[in-house]
């Protein structure tokens, strides 16, 4: 069925491709085509939810373009956040990666797989939140798009729930699409490679602008197939890499069997296909009105989910989505709708496949007055999982129910400029009314910027987020027989998780070849959720241990600093250099000594201690380096680098040898090297993780090597 999708996907493109490229009067865009300056003049609007020039942008951010994307060789969305300043990349395996903004990973630490997930960082498409609310984070294979529908990335670092509502914790990533930018002119762009691990990659997006010069339409579509590095995988029993065969149940010593349907696919890394239509109509200058639909299917193999034998599992997904924005004048109008079913643990024992939809509706009015801007917004968010449509006889759901998560919030920002423009202050709020909890919750952000002159400017931010709940803390009801029974409980009144922060910045064009951008930050993380067993008794029908999610007193502060320098010596030259150096103390942490007793019924044992949290890497950051000796011949390399990291997982608990595991510091180089043989074609070799050295780079997770393409960028 994959297959079959595939060929009819690229029968479709191809045509529209061929129909497109005759009209199409724009030839390849370079990065050298831009000074150093503009480059550093980027739009951006996701920093203050208005078009301005990323250089006076009032937060911490980065835009990273399209161009540079491609021109860079990442191979995914995720891949190429490494070339942004404040960004942990992580590759779990051949192309799936953990993402997190400046960090805050994994808490509390020792807890089960699915703790390791980002469920800080809000990723938007054009503003339509894909976020994942069976247990937050994002899943990126999921993403219907491909890094030729990508016109930029916009990267906010920093507590942003007053303009984005929650989940914005530790910031935003808005991936900014060819469809969703304003360009009267007609594109057609494509890349597709391939290489070893199985690796075939291949994106198409094709836009045309209609005659009478009021509608545009467009088509784009992706593929996207990868094997693993190797087929072993990390055995919690013997604390090494062993065949499927051989793997162990660490929670009761059963060793796997080959009728469980646990790693289905071994040799399997990622597998996905969407495909994406879209239609502007511009009824005048101050009205027009953007259609986007479109279709994903994907599988992958990654860390995700606990299921006792390792780290790596499958989930899979299929989604289809609405996405409508209107301008009219002053107001903003955008409503979207996602539906689909995921499998979060493929071959589990349990349910573990739900229907879902998602709602989101967003309305924002500005206005001005005289130097004061006024920025009121609504929101409304709704999410609906189902796990009953697959639950028979004698199996078990996660939830065994159809749950509701939902909230409206009110929002005002307020943007003032004073002393001929130097001077510019912001202050944002937003109320939030959640039904679980059953809650109102007020987030903030205060900032002020002093611009000197053109070429320097300082910012401090004062704001507060927080995270929504999600389905599985909320609605868990999983329950199952055996020696002991063994239940999981959610919990409808957690207090939801938050962040404060305090953070001072400076950008400043030191010359016309020299940029510098530094952002100094402290943040403190609280209301972390837990899971852990918190009841162990005798029933009726034998022992039950109870599982229960709560909030607890841990308190996680970060502080650090993040500095990028932007350096072009010559025309043919441009690099850029950055790194964060951060600290994370926890307070109040139970780190877990022993496991639970199921011979004397005795619960696990905890020593409250104060500690550093070495999961987030002390020191991580990259450079990059773009050469162009001869007008058709560009090479880019780019290196980016990861402390030595410790992650401790729930295994630790009755083995704290096999269960911990210190990540050894991560070098990866990449070089992609093109040729534009033909205007607007360009031939390429491209070689990624040159110094990964097959190590792991998550913790029990693939040992990555070196990837090796070739292929073929159209920009036309």
């Amino acid at each position: 069925m994959f297959k079959s999708l595939i060929r009819i996907n690229f029968l479709f493109l191809i045509s529209f491709f061929t129909m497109s490229a005759q009209d199409t009067e724009e030839g390849d865009r370079d990065l050298f085509d831009m000074s150093l300056e503009e480059l550093m003049e980027v739009e951006i609007y996701s920093a203050s939810k208005k078009a301005e020039s990323s250089f006076d942008a009032p937060l911490s951010s980065t835009v990273i373009t399209g161009e540079e994307i491609i021109a860079s060789g990442a191979t995914t969305i995720e891949e190429a956040l490494r070339l942004v300043p404040g960004m942990i990349v992580r590759e779990e395996s051949n192309g799936n990666y953990d993402v997190h903004v400046r960090g805050n990973e994994s808490l509390p630490p020792g807890n089960f797989t699915f703790f390791t997930e980002n469920s800080l960082t809000l990723v938007m498409i054009d503003g339509r939140r894909v976020y994942n609310y069976i247990n937050g984070g994002t899943f990126w294979e999921a993403l219907p798009i491909g890094l030729a529908d990508v016109e930029r990335i916009e990267v906010v670092r920093g507590p942003s729930s007053p303009l984005y509502g929650p989940n914005a914790v530790s910031g935003v990533i808005n991936i900014i699409t060819k469809q969703g930018f304003s360009n009267s002119e007609s594109s057609v762009t494509a890349n597709v490679q391939g290489g070893n691990k199985g690796t075939v990659i291949g994106s198409f997006n094709a836009l045309k602008r209609l005659k009478n010069d009021k509608v545009s339409i467009g088509l784009s579509g992706n593929i996207e197939t990868r094997d693993r590095d190797h087929e072993e995988y990390y055995n919690w029993w013997t604390g090494e890499y062993t065949p499927r065969s051989e793997l162990v149940n660490y929670n009761n010593g059963n060793q796997i069997e080959d009728s469980y349907g646990w790693f289905e696919e071994v040799e399997m890394a990622k597998e996905r296909l969407g495909v994406n239509a879209f239609i502007s109509y511009d009824i005048n200058k101050d009205v027009n009105i953007d259609l986007k639909t479109g279709y994903q299917n994907s599988v992958s193999q990654s860390a995700f989910f606990e299921n006792f034998y390792s780290v790596l599992g499958d989930r899979t997904s299929e989604s289809f989505y609405i996405d409508l924005t209107s301008k009219i004048k002053g107001l903003n109008i955008q409503a979207s709708t996602e539906s689909g079913v995921q499998d979060i643990a493929r071959g589990s024992g349990f349910i573990s496949t739900m229907d879902y939809n998602k709602i989101d509706l967003n309305l924002d009015y500005s206005f001005e007055l005289g130097n004061l801007s006024l920025q009121p917004a609504f929101n409304y968010q709704q999410a609906t999982y189902s796990d009953v449509p697959y639950i028979e006889p004698n199996t078990i759901g996660l939830m065994n129910a159809e749950q509701q998560l939902s909230n409206y919030g009110f929002s005002l920002k307020a943007d003032y400029k004073l002393l001929n423009d130097k001077l510019r202050l912001v202050a944002a709020g937003r109320l939030d009314k959640y039904n679980v909890p059953d809650d109102v919750y007020f987030t903030y952000q205060f900032i002020s910027t002093y611009k000197f002159n053109e070429n320097h400017l300082i910012r401090a931010v004062a704001s507060k987020s927080n995270r929504s709940s999600f389905f599985i803390d909320s609605y868990a009801d999983y329950y199952v027989d055996g020696q002991v029974d063994v239940a999981y409980v959610g919990n409808r009144e957690l207090l939801l998780p938050t962040m404060n922060m305090v953070e001072f910045g400076y950008r400043g064009k030191l010359s016309e070849k020299l940029i510098l951008d530094v952002e100094a930050f402290r943040t403190v993380f609280e209301n972390a959720v837990d899971f852990q067993p918190t009841e162990f008794y005798n029933s009726a029908e034998g022992p039950i241990i109870e599982f229960n999610y709560f909030n607890s007193d841990l308190i996680s502060t970060q502080s650090g600093v993040t500095t990028a320098l932007n350096f072009a010596p010559s025309d043919k030259i441009q690099m850029r250099v950055f790194g964060t150096v951060q600290k994370t103390e926890l307070e109040n942490y139970d780190k877990k000594e022993t496991g639970i007793n199921p011979f004397t019924m005795e619960l696990p044992t905890y020593n409250r201690v104060d500690q550093e949290n070495k999961r987030t890497p002390n020191f991580y950051g990259g450079m990059t380096f773009n050469y162009r000796p001869l007008d058709k011949l560009s090479i880019y390399s780019s290196f980016y680098y990861m402390s030595e990291q410790f992650y401790r997982h729930e295994r630790a608990s009755t083995s704290e040898q096999l269960g911990t595991t210190t990540i050894d510091p991560v070098t990866t180089l990449s070089i992609k090297a093109s040729y534009e043989f033909a205007k607007g074609f360009k031939g390429f070799v491209n070689a990624r993780n040159l110094l990964a050295g097959e190590k792991d780079q998550f913790g029990f997770a693939d040992r990555i090597g070196a990837l090796y393409l070739a292929g073929i960028n159209v920009n036309l």
